[in-house]
């Protein structure tokens, strides 16, 4: 994966793995399941499954790889998308 522990690299994939997640699930509901009435936005379910991906890279780079720098800045983009959605109106 990566050769050296970067706080900004853990913050970074941290941003990027639950948008991607985001993408998937909105182009298999709107496309694949031709469900309309789905919007990514205003789903606090479909938004924190999205972090469950996270959490568990999160487990990976912690115990497995031993990149501890890389991981915190991941844990801190995951607890600041938890609490964004949770304060989120609506």
């Amino acid at each position: 994966m990566f050769k050296k522990d970067y706080f900004l690299a853990g913050v970074i994939i941290g941003c990027l793995l639950p948008l991607l997640i985001a993408i998937g699930t909105t182009y298999v509901n709107k496309y694949i399941l031709n469900n309309t009435t789905f919007d990514l936005y205003n789903s606090k379910p479909a938004m924190m499954m999205s972090l469950v991906f996270n959490v568990i890279l999160f487990r990976i780079l912690m115990v497995n790889l031993k990149k501890y720098k890389m991981g915190k800045g991941l844990l801190l983009v995951t607890i600041l998308f938890i609490f964004f959605i949770i304060i989120k109106p609506g």
